[in-house]
């Protein structure tokens, strides 16, 4: 019974060989290039979110340049300010009376 399945030639396996490998090389090739499309895809968004992100710390680092600028006059402004009231305190009290306790 055993014997009576034909069995193949070595051709004929050999063949059947060859079109297994030469299927797997396609599904292979197939594979690798959605991999690249994906990857390549991936690669796109990854940029253009960099560059968004770049931008934006473009403009940070411009409104802060502007923070800056309006701290250091303001602080400037405040010890100006200060200053001239030093020199108000010590000009009222030469001129106002002092307070006399009742």
């Amino acid at each position: 019974m055993a014997n009576d399945i034909p069995r193949p030639t070595i051709e004929t396996v050999l063949e059947r060989i060859t079109a297994l490998g030469q299927n797997l090389d396609e599904r292979i090739n197939s594979l690798e290039k959605k991999f690249d499309e994906r990857i390549s895809a991936f690669e796109r968004k990854v940029d253009e979110r960099f560059s968004h992100v770049d931008e934006r710390l473009g403009h940070l680092d411009s409104e802060i340049d502007r923070v800056a600028s309006v701290f250091y006059s303001t602080k400037s402004e405040v010890l100006a300010l200060s200053a001239d009231f030093k020199v108000l305190r010590t000009q009222l009290k030469e001129v106002l009376p002092v307070p006399q306790a009742s």
